[in-house]
């Protein structure tokens, strides 16, 4: 628990930047680190920061800028996905395009999926785009996101470790699909989601949640599927890995 606190708790050092590397290990060279390059976000790796909202949602969008502005991201990086909303993602028009992109059978929609239908093709634009533009990394933010105290620091220790793990690849490499299927706790050469924080109280087996002090953790949640989207990063090839899987096979819609 960080807050009122003056600087990010030492728990939070068991994720270490590359300066606290090259001290650690003085005989490795800081050019072996990989480090980001100018991003105009100011987050470390992100190209790109996409907000899922409605142009209604005035409030929620100052809110979003102050939070971001506090913790020193740039709201000029923001991109806001407001194309989408019931009117227009169920409209003759683009019925084509919507279809399309969710790669659904013919056949209309429910009530309920009409309403679901605007959200999706928020993120689904996004995830077409990422690949397609061969962004190296994006983050994907819901409008109502909630920031934790000193989540800059905890987003590069997040970032440098993922990346030294080889759960996340932001050289533009993509890791190559296997032909043995894949358990639900292995994260290594794939190309994955990373959703940030904690969504919908799914914590990793090893995640210590009683503890209030409880160290971080990277964790899989393969067989707990959900629309967790309040903060997540694609690369290129994860989104790209998305959008194969929403081609793979024709969808009645997307799973809740």
């Amino acid at each position: 628990n960080d807050i009122e606190q003056t600087k990010v708790g030492d728990k939070w050092k068991l994720w270490p930047l590359p300066n606290e590397i090259y001290q650690i290990q003085n005989n490795s060279a800081m050019n072996d680190i990989e480090t980001s390059p100018f991003v105009p976000s100011k987050l470390l790796f992100v190209d790109k920061i996409y907000v899922m909202t409605d142009p209604r949602l005035t409030e929620r969008h100052a809110n979003l800028q102050k939070a971001l502005s506090r913790q020193g991201i740039s709201v000029k990086s923001i991109e806001w996905r407001i194309k989408w909303n019931l009117t227009t993602c169920n409209s003759i028009s683009s019925h084509s395009y919507v279809y399309k992109g969710l790669n659904l059978k013919n056949k209309p929609l429910n009530k309920q999926q009409q309403r679901k239908c605007a959200l999706a093709m928020k993120h689904a634009d996004v995830w077409y785009e990422i690949a397609e533009r061969k962004i190296p990394l994006g983050l994907i933010l819901e409008d109502d996101a909630i920031f934790v105290p000193f989540f800059k620091e905890k987003f590069a220790r997040m970032i440098y470790t993922a990346i030294h793990s080889g759960a996340l690849r932001i050289n533009g490499t993509c890791a190559k699909s296997k032909e043995r299927p894949i358990s639900d706790n292995e994260w290594i050469d794939q190309n994955p989601m990373i959703v940030i924080g904690t969504c919908f109280n799914f914590h990793g087996q090893c995640f210590q949640k009683n503890f209030s002090n409880a160290p971080p953790i990277l964790s899989t949640h393969k067989s707990n599927p959900s629309r967790c989207t309040h903060a997540y990063l694609l690369t290129s090839c994860s989104a790209q890995a998305l959008v194969n899987q929403i081609q793979a096979q024709k969808n009645d819609f997307w799973p809740s």
